[in-house]
């Protein structure tokens, strides 16, 4: 049998809506926008230059949390939606792929493990579970629902092993936006899980909201109505975007930050225009503080006594350990820690958090005056202190695992809280210096699966390794062996997104590939497709695994996945083109025909399909032809 055509992808411009694009740029990449400050001699340095250009004073001096950035930042992803992720203004991949989904489950299936046998032990105030009850897993901020889709169903694919009911489990997406909860209600990705009664949507705001109504169960969670089980929260790229405090410590005054936010642009009519992100021209100013300073504000208040200890801990460290006179600068996430709070509280204080997101855990990196660094990207964020987040829980009662890699664009901390162990609210001895640390590893013992599974997932080779290993192959390796691409598709667990990115090298090299190599791709590409997750529709990934069945001369699957592109991405002149070289490799000329003559009809300047029309028009005629057994006598004419 001879070879057959060739089927094409795009080559000309597409208008936006367009099935099949040119090949996506990979220069969204949290790695462009995680920035260090730069160090200054003097506190106000920075800010006499900013002043000296074209500045727009939208805000006086005032505490951090409460500024105008956060009113910007709510504003940015009220008015962007889903088109945030999905055009790529905000990077996403990172945290939105197989790996991380499967990773996550696994670690949560670790801290499941030890709830149960800490219940079988009989231990005392154990973190126990009642399988007749729901376990809700509580997603912040989770945009346009990709990673709740990769996380929910690797849960349920290790349901056997599972140390709980995952009929039990609900899953519940939130976001204070409504047009992502409206985005989540009707694509078809979720809607098993809906309809399985896994999954629930939530309007939520992390900061503020005491509480949460559940959509489809019509239940609320509150402190006043808790769940029976722990609560479990994710929370991916989240902390960096909410609300933050400022403080630094030089020779041994702790001093609070305050900030001015403005803009380089002449005039602002619109103070929650999301442009001004990108025209920030903000202020700082340094004033004493001492670190019960917390205990006068009203949002704050019932933490003030965890938030003075830290505020001390930090005070204490670097105050002692300062022989450079360096100073420090810290930010502090209260706005993480006003969330936790909350949801800690919907479950009479048993949570179990993991979180991916920008930041340091180790407090070395906190040496030196500046001004916090706003990294910009369509929106802004701040660099996560995981180490004030873990040390609230300590505070508490609870414990830390942190990831120490400090050279990665995503760091992956995982916090539990128990009930018992709290320490006196005025005994901070246990807590300075090297208490913290020593708290930590005395709890964390006490759940040995977790920390097994955390070290395993997201500590020996976790989210942020897999990510440099898939972009280093990529970027620094322009034609990627075939064995090398199957096995990173293999380590992703069938990632859609790592498929399409291969996709060329893929196509280019397996109709060269031995037998056994294409038989492994063979067994994995219909997984790539069960992992898609419709978010980009420049992404047409339909198409590029119709395209490479066809490479392999599988021309049935192929036209099964044209098909299914044309059904979800919509319908395209090269797609028709291409399921019409499908029908006729299958000696289905009529079939053929027709969607050729879709495809010229879509885009009557595409000369591949018109020549195949042409082509098998006049097959078609010769074959009827030779049916009829000789050429046609010609049809006499009568003369008038």
């Amino acid at each position: 049998m001879s070879a057959p055509p060739v089927p094409t992808a795009p080559t000309q411009p597409l208008l936006p809506g367009d099935a099949v694009p040119p090949p996506v740029s990979t220069a969204s990449n949290p790695l462009n926008h995680v920035v260090s400050g730069s160090k200054t001699e003097a506190a106000g340095l920075e800010d006499e230059k900013k002043a000296e250009k074209p500045r727009t004073h939208l805000e006086d001096y005032v505490q951090c949390s409460s500024s105008l950035l956060w009113k910007l930042m709510m504003s940015f992803y009220d008015r962007k939606g889903v088109s945030s992720w999905s055009t790529g203004i905000v990077p996403h991949f990172i945290t939105c792929n197989a790996f991380i989904g499967r990773s996550y489950a696994k670690v949560l299936k670790g801290f499941l493990e030890d709830c149960r046998a800490a219940e079988e032990g009989g231990l005392p105030d154990s973190m126990g579970l009642d399988p007749t009850e729901p376990l809700y897993i509580i997603e912040l901020g989770t945009g346009a629902g990709k990673f709740s889709f990769f996380m929910i169903k690797a849960l349920n694919e290790m349901a056997e092993t599972l140390a709980f009911p995952v009929s039990k489990i609900v899953y519940v997406m939130t976001d204070f936006t409504e047009s992502n909860f409206n985005f989540w209600t009707t694509h078809p990705g979720l809607s098993p899980y809906v309809e399985s009664g896994q999954l629930d949507f939530a309007i939520f705001d992390a900061v503020n909201d005491t509480k949460l109504s559940l959509h489809f169960a019509k239940k609320t969670i509150s402190a006043d109505n808790p769940t029976k089980n722990p609560i479990c929260v994710v929370a991916n790229y989240l902390f960096d975007t909410l609300c933050h405090d400022v403080f630094q410590v030089k020779d041994g005054v702790l001093k609070e930050g305050l900030i001015s936010v403005g803009s380089s642009r002449p005039s602002e009519p619109d103070p929650l225009d999301p442009d001004i992100i990108k025209n920030f021209n903000n202020l700082y100013k340094y004033e004493d503080i001492n670190p019960d300073y917390y205990a006068k504000k009203p949002l704050d208040a019932p933490d003030a006594s965890h938030l003075r200890r830290i505020l001390a801990w930090y005070l204490d460290y670097f105050t002692s350990s300062d022989p450079a006179g360096l100073g420090a600068s810290i930010l502090f996430p209260i706005g993480a820690l006003r969330a936790l709070r909350h949801l800690s509280g919907m479950s009479r204080s048993r949570a179990f958090v993991i979180s991916g997101d920008k930041g340091n855990n180790n407090v070395e990196q906190f040496r030196g005056l500046m001004d916090p660094h706003i990294a910009i990207h369509g929106s802004f964020s701040l660099m996560v202190n995981y180490h004030a987040v873990g040390a609230y829980f300590t505070s508490r009662g609870g414990f830390a695992l942190h990831n120490p890699q400090e050279e990665a664009s995503l760091k992956v901390s995982c916090f539990v809280l128990p009930p018992g162990n709290k320490l006196s609210d005025d005994d901070d001895g246990p807590f300075l210096g090297e208490g913290l640390e020593r708290l930590d590893g005395e709890r964390s013992r006490q759940f040995p699966r977790l920390r097994e599974a955390f070290q395993d997932y997201a500590q020996s080779f976790g989210p942020n390794d897999f990510f440099i290993m898939q972009k280093s192959l990529k970027e620094d390796c322009p034609s990627p062996p075939l064995k090398s691409v199957v096995a990173l598709l293999k380590l992703s667990d069938w990632d859609p997104d790592v498929f399409y990115k291969f996709r060329d090298s893929i196509l280019n090299q397996v109709c060269q590939a031995n037998c056994k190599l294409r038989n492994d791709l063979c067994r994995g590409i219909p997984r790539v497709w069960s992992n898609y997750y419709q978010l980009d529709k420049e992404k047409d990934v339909a198409f590029e695994i119709g395209r490479f069945f066809y490479g392999i001369r599988d021309f049935a699957k192929a036209l099964r996945y044209y098909t299914i592109s044309a059904d979800t991405i919509g319908p395209h002149h090269v797609t028709f083109h291409n399921m019409g070289l499908c029908f006729y490799s299958l000696s289905m000329p009529m079939d053929a025909a027709e969607h050729f003559e879709k495809s010229v009809g879509m885009n009557k300047e595409y000369g591949k399909a018109r020549s195949w029309l042409d082509k098998v028009r006049k097959e078609m005629r010769e074959r009827e032809v030779e049916k009829e057994g000789g050429e046609k006598k010609p049809e006499e004419v009568k003369k008038e």
